[in-house]
């Protein structure tokens, strides 16, 4: 059993590898995209661990280095659970190879065991890069014996383990009661978006208790915290005491656990797995449908309306992509009722930014949430393998990626101009200046479609295992979302100055005129690459 269960994780990382896609192959292209997207990643990589050993640094600095193997576990625990509970459906059900999977000779245990240990070994870069840059912090600060290091290294691997495992039961026991209903994915829709708006909430709340605290006793709210969880979360302090305390018991009960969790996890799967994904291949097919009127559209249209419901039946897709604009509009409200000010302040943690001095950056504000992601990044490579009958039929490749971007627009600008109008009629803006915010807020839009669109053509990917590989981690979405990131936080800052010495209209016409240049620059780039795909 572990012998075939080996053998399909060998097959599933072979084949989806992105270094033995580059050895094998002979596309040049293809080549230079794969060294991108592994220095894209090297950055990634190299943010978070330097992250990670400042923090550390900061427990060591305040006498506090016992408490970061505990922050260690914390840290690897959340950031697994949360991502395992957004991919764990798209990896563990209704894939791509699931009936060629079901014909060949392994059980169904065999097959999902395989997918988790698959997103498992996906996932473990990130886990190792914060696991293993703490513990160079502890080590400069603690100096503990050499067999600490060799603990700390070999349990790393187990500390993931369980929040996925737990996350992943979650989601079945969701799927498990969801296919009762007629709408099942509304469900794991909802639960995402939970998740993420709470882990974004709690963000505050501990900003909140980091302020309100001096420094000591901030360190002592964090240990205080470890401690708690612990108390709770059981493996946090079996790590902490493998460690700290140096104690067996603390290992042997981190891996026997992790083992024991990951063999009844999976019997549960086993039992129900077959009814479950049957359930969601002909779930769609089920539905009753009733002969209307054909009613004739454009061809642009009809591509936009499909990419709309191509959106709107991914929760992956739904989650990832709508999460920005629905902060943006919740931003809006929130500017409404409390006011532009306290939202700054609230924001900027106590800054020294005036209403005046940002509100010629409304639309940046909000762009900064409206444009987190665009949907033409990953539309392109959502296609798959379904891409030829798109190239077979009689639309030019103009008319299929206007429609992709109309479909963005037909999101982000209503969203844009909510939440500008909002911030606008909180902060008093005058007429002028509100017409002028709402129309940089458009070209926004329109930016961050065409733009993304140019990053979706050009690093398209049509061979994927689930959509996560290229709605959360293709580089399409790494080029567009870091350089887009960057380059808003470097005009905001220059709207404000442009604002302050030479005046709102000066400020919003340079920010249309930038970023309309820019925008037919990439819409270009969009038309000269749609004749090449």
């Amino acid at each position: 059993m572990k012998n075939k269960q080996m053998l399909l994780l060998r097959t599933l990382l072979l084949s989806t590898s992105m270094l033995n896609v580059k050895k094998t192959t002979k596309d040049k292209q293809k080549k230079k995209k794969i060294t991108g997207a592994f220095i894209g990643m090297g950055v990634l990589y190299l943010m978070l661990i330097g992250y990670c050993i400042m923090t550390a640094i900061g427990y060591g600095a305040f006498g506090m280095g016992d408490k970061i193997p505990a922050m260690t576990a914390l840290v690897i625990a959340v950031l697994a659970f949360i991502m395992t509970i957004i991919k764990n459906n798209s990896y563990l059900f209704g894939f791509s190879e699931y009936e060629m999977l079901m014909a060949l000779p392994f059980t169904e245990k065999q097959i999902v065991a395989g997918k988790f240990l698959y997103m498992y070994i996906k996932s473990l870069p990130w886990h190792l890069s914060i696991s293993l840059s703490m513990l160079v912090s502890y080590g400069i600060f603690v100096r503990p014996a050499g067999v600490v290091y060799l603990i700390w290294i070999v349990l790393t691997f187990f500390l993931p383990l369980i929040p996925m495992l737990l996350a992943s039961l979650l989601g079945f026991v969701i799927a498990r009661i969801g296919i009762v209903f007629k709408h099942w994915k509304l469900v794991q829709t909802i639960l995402s978006f939970a998740i993420v708006i709470l882990s974004f909430c709690s963000r505050f709340f501990f900003e909140k208790l980091f302020r309100e605290n001096a420094i000591s006793d901030i360190m002592t709210s964090v240990s205080d915290l470890t401690d708690g969880v612990g108390k709770v979360y059981f493996p946090l302090a079996w790590f902490e005491d493998s460690i700290v305390r140096t104690r067996v018991s603390g290992m042997l009960l981190l891996v026997g656990v992790s083992i024991l969790l990951f063999e009844g996890v999976f019997f549960l799967y086993a039992r129900s797995y077959k009814k479950i994904n049957s359930k969601m291949k002909v779930g769609v097919s089920g539905h009753a449908f009733a002969l209307k009127g054909q009613k004739k559209k454009s061809k642009v249209i009809a591509i936009a309306n499909k990419e709309m419901r191509r959106f709107l039946g991914s929760t992956v897709f739904l989650v990832n992509g709508s999460i920005g604009y629905l902060f943006a509009v919740v931003a809006g409200l929130i500017s409404l009722f409390v006011g532009f000010d306290r939202l700054i302040d609230m924001v900027t943690q106590s800054a020294p930014l005036t209403t005046e001095m940002m509100t010629p950056a409304i639309p940046l504000v909000v762009y900064f949430l409206t444009g987190m992601m665009a949907l033409t990044s990953s539309s392109p490579s959502l296609e798959g393998k379904n891409y030829w009958i798109i190239k077979s039929s009689p639309l030019s490749g103009k008319q299929i990626y206007h429609g992709k971007i109309l479909a963005n627009l037909y999101i982000s600008i209503p969203a844009q101009l909510f939440a500008t109008l909002c911030m606008c009629i909180s902060a008093k803006a005058s007429a002028a200046v509100t017409i002028g915010n709402v129309l940089l807020g458009t070209i926004l839009c329109l930016f961050s479609a065409t733009f993304g669109c140019a990053c979706g053509i050009h690093f398209i990917k049509l061979e994927w295992q689930n959509e996560v590989e290229v709605v959360k981690q293709g580089v399409a979405v790494m080029v567009y979302m870091f350089p887009n990131m960057i380059l808003t936080c470097v005009w905001l800052v220059a709207s404000v100055i442009l604002g302050k010495f030479v005046g709102y209209t000066a400020s919003i016409v340079g920010g249309c005129v930038f970023y309309g240049l820019l925008t037919l620059i990439f819409y270009a780039r969009v038309l000269s690459l749609t004749k090449r795909v």
